[in-house]
This record gives structure tokens, sequence and C-alpha cells, in this order.
């Protein structure tokens, strides 16, 4: 509850954070909030001062978030930059649960990257990640029809439990810029 309470004020506030996951590797991540449920925290990521997409994490994979003056600083350059305008999302999605969510992004045939652990022991497992389109959805897990760095789907989805899932992605440039030359 109290994280949920830090992040809605920095969303209202509209400052950049840095956020730490609770697991190794502990890959940080910048931008600025968007939105906050009690199970989700909905972020348009920054790389290199650009604008990457957006990522969606659960609130209990979150170990810590910064906003200070480092983030500050970036939010000057952004002003400076006139970015500012750009910040934000055209349709919030849904951060309730999950299958509300992958609904979602079945429904508006969004291609999402879905970060997770393989196995039940966070952090002693190498994460994975499949990149693709929705193909099923249960009430505990996720089907997700991945493509490989060569653009070739795999021949069957990759299940992810709900409970294993570190982070989404979508609507970044790897994502938008691949789905062009993807097999229909």
């Amino acid at each position: 509850m109290m994280k949920y309470l830090k992040f809605q004020e920095l969303v209202d506030l509209k400052r950049a954070v840095t956020i730490t996951p609770k697991y190794p590797p502990y890959d940080t991540s910048l931008g600025f909030p968007l939105a906050v449920s009690e199970e989700m925290l909905l972020m348009h990521e920054i790389v290199e001062f650009h604008l990457a997409g957006y990522s969606i994490m659960p609130i209990y994979e979150i170990r810590a978030v910064r906003s200070k003056k480092a983030e500050r600083m970036v939010e000057k350059i952004f002003e400076g930059e006139g970015l500012v305008s750009r910040i934000g999302i055209p349709e919030l999605p849904p951060l309730n649960d999950w299958p509300d969510l992958f609904h979602y992004f079945r429904r508006e045939r969004k291609l999402i990257q879905v970060e997770f652990f393989e196995t039940a022991e966070p952090g002693f497992s190498d994460e994975a990640f499949a990149v693709g389109k929705i193909t099923g959805l249960s009430a505990r897990s996720v089907a997700v029809l991945n493509f490989d760095a060569a653009g070739q789907w795999d021949s069957e989805a990759t299940v992810i439990a709900y409970d294993n899932i570190k982070r989404i992605r979508f609507d970044n440039e790897y994502i938008n810029i691949f789905s062009k030359y993807l097999p229909k």
C-alpha cells in the first residue's frame, strides 16, 4: 500500500524515477510513471534521453525507487529539449490484474515483450523473455507466440505464469519496427 501511494504521488507530480527490480540482474530502468494500481506500475521508459516505449511492472517486483537530483536533471533536459509534451500514453491499459491487461493487449493486437523467470526461485535462474503476440489466456497464465531475431515465428507459444512475470514492454522501437517485417 505504501508503494502504491508513493507511486501515485510521483505520477501526479510527473516526476522522473529510477526503478530497481527486486531480483538479480538488478537492471534499473529510468522513466516517467504514468499510472499505478495496487498491483502494477506503468512507466514511459527513457533510454539515452529518448522516450523508449512503455513498461509495466508488478509492484511486488520493485525493490527501490529513486527520484532525486539525477532524475531532476533528466526532467530539466526533457523540458529544455521540448520533449515534455510527448510524455504520456494515448490510452491507459487496465492495470487491475493480468487477465484484464492481456485481454486488452490481444484486443488491440499489440505485440508485447514479457520478461519472466523460468523457475519459482527468482534470481537463481536466468530470466527469459518472449516477444510476440498473445495467443491464449487462462486464469493463471498467458501464451505468447514468440518471434526470433531472424523474424521467424516459433512453432508453439511460450506459456508464462502470471506469478513469474518480471516486466512487460510494449510500443518500443524494437517491437514497432520489427513488426513491419514479420510474416503475417
